[in-house]
């Protein structure tokens, strides 16, 4: 099939057919029926989730594209292991990225729309930070499920291939890298190795990272809370999760960049890593981190933009240059 003609694995004649099926036999096995037809809750080029309704409440069905497909046997792997934090997963289907969850209840987002605090980050921070470093002896076995591998040791080199590919940089257009940025991409190259070192030199584990927590990706249970959506998650500074956090408190909150509430929120965070370094050394690490944390989200956007056939790949391209923009933005306070 040539490139123009390549589909989406949920754009096939026959994937909904399959869908049903699947779903019929997976619910069976839990005694479990479906009441009314699947209703699609949630579109975009890297997956698709489906409501189904069923005898004994409403599941979710969730299809991904074949580069994130390691979330559902990652998913299930981590509710075994961590269940009171991680929703669970009854049935997946690994060589579709296709996974089974019972409904999770209200999204953190949900709640802050009647709820604007920041007490719920305050909780859950740290909660997620004694997470992290529950999954640090689990590396090898996260990395054998098909969890990518970001590790300082690895990420020069990563940075290295994503600023080979001129294409994804879309240089000189509207959305893109100027040629001027560029080129600076490629003159600070030999500084992310200096500031991997640097970063490294901390001794703070590498760990399973969450790239992509917010709000919309956690369930609030009374008290409690379940982190979902491991879609872009990677073994990699434990820290680098803050870029992506930090950034989406800040816009729910119209708070500023260094805003006293974000700094109390990473000292939260920071507090429970305090076995490896002092507080003070921990936020001289988070400052590394949160420059190379932002080549990190560059290259997780440009893994899932580059397995996308035309024409999302096109529509979702400007992610890449975007997150390397930003990324130029910090490394140039260490050149």
């Amino acid at each position: 099939m040539s490139e123009e003609n390549k589909l989406l694995p949920w754009e096939d004649k026959n994937w909904l057919e399959e869908m049903y099926a699947w779903l019929r036999i997976s619910l069976a096995k839990h005694d479990l029926e479906i009441s009314e037809k699947p209703l699609l809750v949630r579109s975009a080029p890297w997956s698709v989730v489906y409501c189904v309704p069923t005898t004994q409440g409403k599941y979710y069905f969730k299809a991904l594209c074949p580069a994130l497909g390691y979330e559902p046997p990652l998913t299930r792997q981590l509710s075994l292991w961590q269940p009171d934090l991680i929703q669970p997963v009854i049935e997946i289907e690994p060589g579709r990225g296709w996974m089974l969850m019972p409904d999770g209840g209200t999204t953190l987002r949900q709640v802050l729309e009647n709820d604007s605090s920041l007490n719920y980050w305050k909780k859950i921070l740290p909660v997620y930070a004694r997470f992290q470093q529950a999954m640090i002896p689990h590396q090898q076995e996260l990395l054998r499920l098909g969890v990518h591998d970001r590790r300082l040791q690895m990420l020069p080199g990563l940075a290295q291939q994503l600023a080979a590919d001129r294409d994804a940089m879309c240089i000189g257009q509207p959305d893109g890298l100027s040629p001027a940025e560029y080129e600076s991409l490629v003159g600070v190259l030999p500084k992310i190795q200096t500031l991997c070192d640097m970063l490294a030199q901390f001794n703070i584990p590498e760990t399973l990272q969450h790239d992509d927590f917010h709000d919309g990706n956690i369930f609030v249970l009374q008290n409690d809370y379940r982190f979902f959506d491991w879609a872009e998650s990677f073994i990699a500074h434990p820290f680098f999760t803050l870029v992506v956090t930090m950034r989406s408190i800040a816009y729910r909150f119209e708070l500023a960049e260094n805003a006293p509430e974000l700094l109390e929120l990473e000292d939260l965070y920071l507090r429970e890593w305090q076995e490896y370094t002092s507080l003070d050394q921990l936020h001289k690490a988070l400052d590394l981190a949160m420059t190379l944390g932002r080549i990190n989200r560059a290259l997780t956007w440009h893994m899932v933009v580059s397995s996308l056939p035309e024409p999302h790949r096109s529509k979702e391209a400007d992610a890449v240059p975007g997150w390397l923009q930003l990324f130029l933005e910090k490394i140039m306070l260490y050149v």
